[in-house]
């Protein structure tokens, strides 16, 4: 796992694709344009962005131009005076560029791309068998951590 800097910037179109509030964790994933050309069943190249320890999520179901950072001090109490104290333990990780209106309060962010069919999220997924047949391409997740 490779720490970085939260500062994603992606033009694919990206959709919330799972959500468990008992696990409290949010999965968005970014799908490349559709390729009518592609052969089918090819795997197809995705972004899945994984935040844990999720709090609070404020967003449309489908995302524009997917600018995913930290909410700098400013934003951030903002976001306090609308909401209420958010936990010093959460971050407070913005989705959309120029907006503090699409958000997850969460506690960690994990992202990296993975080859899929379409299928569930290698970072959600209990099969292990499933998790090693799709490995991050690179073998790279990155965290905010």
């Amino acid at each position: 796992m490779t720490r970085s800097e939260v500062n994603v910037t992606d033009r694919r179109q990206f959709s919330f694709v799972d959500y468990r509030h008992g696990h409290t964790y949010v999965v968005i994933r970014g799908f490349p344009p559709m390729d009518d050309d592609a052969p089918g069943g090819a795997p197809v190249r995705v972004l899945d962005l994984f935040f844990t320890g999720v709090k609070r999520i404020s967003c449309w179901r489908d995302l524009r131009s997917l600018h995913v950072r930290r909410a700098d001090s400013a934003e951030r109490a903002d976001l306090e005076g609308r909401i209420g104290r958010i936990r010093p333990d959460s971050d407070v990780f913005l989705l959309e560029e120029g907006s503090v209106e699409s958000y997850v309060i969460a506690s960690r962010l994990h992202w990296a791309e993975f080859d899929l069919h379409g299928d569930v999220s290698p970072f959600v997924s209990s099969d292990r068998e499933y998790r090693s047949a799709h490995p991050p391409v690179g073998g790279v997740i990155n965290s905010s951590a």
